[in-house]
């Protein structure tokens, strides 16, 4: 005689959600907003404009020119190795890179609680 579970009788214990429960929740998925996982794809337009347009295509826009962007000083020690400098170029990257995505960010979720408050 085995010590496992019977795993039919166990199944059998656990909640049937009926159907109206399941379409409901297809239904409230459905109508939800999309979910931003991280930027929207961007279209790029002259002159090093990149364009974010609304989940919404509502027709508006926020654009950057990344390459107007100021990298600032890279912080080295006197006596620097080009590890050192490696690691200075990658700091300063990413922080205008994180400063960068929040700037997007934050022009897109004013836009939507401003032109699309119900979603």
């Amino acid at each position: 005689m085995s010590d496992d579970p019977d795993p039919d009788a166990f199944e059998g214990r656990l909640p049937t959600p009926a159907i109206e429960d399941l379409l409901r929740a297809r239904h409230e998925a459905e109508l939800a907003p999309p979910v931003v996982t991280g930027l929207p794809m961007p279209d790029f337009a002259r002159g090093g404009i990149v364009r974010f347009r609304c989940l919404f295509d509502c027709g508006w826009h926020h654009d950057e020119n990344p390459g107007l962007e100021r990298s600032g000083p890279l912080l080295l020690p006197g006596d620097f190795t080009t590890e050192d400098l490696s690691a200075a170029i990658s700091s300063a990257s990413e922080v205008r890179s994180k400063a960068f995505a929040m700037r997007v960010e934050q022009a897109i979720a004013a836009h939507l609680a401003e032109a699309h408050p119900e979603r």
